[in-house]
C-alpha cells in the first residue's frame, strides 16, 4: 500500500509541476532574442480542459478588436516549428522601424479588416511547455485546440446554435450565465480553423469531432494521403535512455533542430529572397531549438474527408512536395456532402506559401473564402 501511495504522490507531483509552467519556462521565454520575436503580439495563457495543462495563445490587437465584427480565425502550426516563426515572421513595429518587410500572416490577416487572427502552440512547441510525458499526440492536440476554440468563442461572446433554430444572426442570449451575454449566432459566425501541414491533419480531426466549434475549415498544405497509414508503436520496445533537456529541465531524448531543416521548405528558386529565408531559420531555431517528440501518429489514420461536414478550403502550392496533387484531389473530392468546398492551387509555390513572395495571393484566397458562403436567411 505504501508503495502504491508513493507512486500516486510522485505522479501528482509531476502533474502539478507540468501544469505550473508558463511561457517563461520555455526557450521562447528564456532567450531575450526569442522573446523579441513576440513584438506586436498579445500573449494569452489558457488551460486545457483535458488536464489543465497551460497553453500559449497569440493574438494581435485582440484587445481593441473584440467589439468589431471581425471573424476569429485560429492558426495551427505543423510538425516541427511553432507559431511565432511560422505565422509572425518579421512582424511587429520594431521590425517595421528597421525597414524590414513583414511576412507575418497574423498581420496580413488582420489587415484584411475581416478577420481576427489567433495562433497557438502545441505542447512542447514555442511558448507552450511540454507536459509530463515529454511527447505530443494527435488526440492531445485535438483536445487542446478544442479548448482554445472554446476560449475564443467565450472571448468574442459567441455561442453556436442550429441554423434552423436561429431567428436572427447576432441575437443576444440574455439567459446566459457569465460576465457578458453571448450572441446566439448561426454557425457561420463561429471561428474559422486553419491548419498547415501536419497541423492540417489536427484541424481535420477537430472538424470531424467538434464541428460546432468552428464555422469553416482551411486545410493548407495538408499532408493527408489515403495511401499512407501510420503504424502503431511496438508494445515492448526497449526505451531509449533519456537525458536532460536544458531548456525544459525535463528528461527526454534530445534531437537538435538544424538550420538546414529550417529552410528545407523553400525549394523554388526566386520564390523567396535569401534574407527572409535566413531570418526564418534564425527565428525557428530560437523558438524551437529541439525537436518535439510526436507519438501515437496512428491516430491520424482516423482522418476521413467524408466525415468533414463544414465548409472547407483545400489550398496548396502546385510544387509542394508534401502535398502532391494526387493526394489533394482525393482529399477534396471525398469531403462530406452538404457543405461548400473550394480547392485552390497556387502556381510557382511550394509548402510555405504564406512566407513566399506569393503570400498576398494566399491571403486573398483565405479572405475570400471567409467572406463567402451560405449564411442564415441568405444564399450566396
Amino acid at each position: 500500500m505504501s508503495c502504491h501511495c508513493d507512486r500516486r504522490s510522485k505522479k501528482t507531483k509531476r502533474s502539478l509541476t507540468a501544469t505550473s509552467l508558463t511561457v517563461a519556462d520555455t526557450a521562447l521565454g528564456k532567450d531575450p532574442d526569442a522573446a523579441a520575436l513576440l513584438d506586436g503580439l498579445d500573449v494569452h495563457a489558457i488551460r486545457s480542459s483535458m488536464d489543465d495543462h497551460p497553453l500559449t495563445v497569440y493574438g494581435i490587437q485582440s484587445q481593441t478588436t473584440l467589439t468589431s465584427r471581425r471573424r476569429p480565425i485560429l492558426l495551427l502550426h505543423g510538425r516541427t516549428w511553432s507559431s511565432v516563426p511560422v505565422y509572425h515572421l518579421l512582424g511587429g513595429p520594431k521590425q517595421r522601424s528597421k525597414g524590414e518587410e513583414s511576412r507575418s500572416l497574423m498581420e496580413a490577416l488582420l489587415d484584411t479588416s475581416e478577420l481576427q487572427p489567433y495562433a497557438m502552440d502545441f505542447r512542447g512547441f514555442g511558448g507552450t511547455p511540454a507536459d509530463e510525458t515529454n511527447q505530443v499526440t494527435p488526440h492531445t492536440c485535438v483536445a487542446d485546440v478544442e479548448s482554445v476554440l472554446q476560449w475564443i468563442c467565450s472571448r468574442h461572446g459567441l455561442q453556436w446554435k442550429d441554423e434552423e433554430c436561429s431567428t436572427s444572426s447576432g441575437e443576444e442570449d440574455e439567459s446566459h450565465q457569465g460576465d457578458k451575454p453571448k450572441k446566439k449566432c448561426a454557425k457561420c459566425e463561429m471561428p474559422i480553423l486553419l491548419g498547415w501541414s501536419q497541423g492540417a491533419l489536427v484541424a481535420h480531426l477537430v472538424a470531424q469531432k467538434s464541428p460546432k466549434l468552428l464555422s469553416k475549415l482551411v486545410l493548407y498544405g495538408s499532408i493527408y494521403d489515403p495511401l499512407v497509414r501510420y503504424p502503431r508503436a511496438p508494445l515492448y520496445a526497449q526505451p531509449v535512455e533519456p537525458v536532460t533537456n536544458p531548456d525544459t529541465t525535463s528528461r527526454t531524448v534530445i534531437i537538435k533542430n538544424t538550420y538546414d531543416g529550417a529552410i528545407e521548405d523553400f525549394t523554388i528558386e526566386g520564390s523567396i529572397p535569401p534574407d527572409p529565408a535566413r531570418q526564418f531559420a534564425r527565428a525557428a531555431l530560437l523558438c524551437d531549438p529541439y525537436k518535439v517528440q510526436w507519438a501515437g501518429l496512428h491516430e491520424f489514420n482516423n482522418a476521413d474527408p467524408a466525415r468533414v461536414h463544414v465548409p472547407t478550403l483545400v489550398v496548396a502550392g502546385d510544387q509542394d512536395p508534401y502535398s502532391p496533387l494526387r493526394a489533394q484531389r482525393e482529399l477534396f473530392c471525398n469531403l462530406g456532402r452538404g457543405a461548400d468546398r473550394c480547392w485552390s492551387i497556387l502556381s510557382g509555390s511550394d509548402h510555405a506559401i504564406h512566407l513566399l513572395d506569393a503570400r498576398t495571393r494566399f491571403v486573398q484566397i483565405v479572405k475570400n473564402f471567409a467572406e463567402n458562403g451560405r449564411r442564415t436567411g441568405s444564399s450566396f
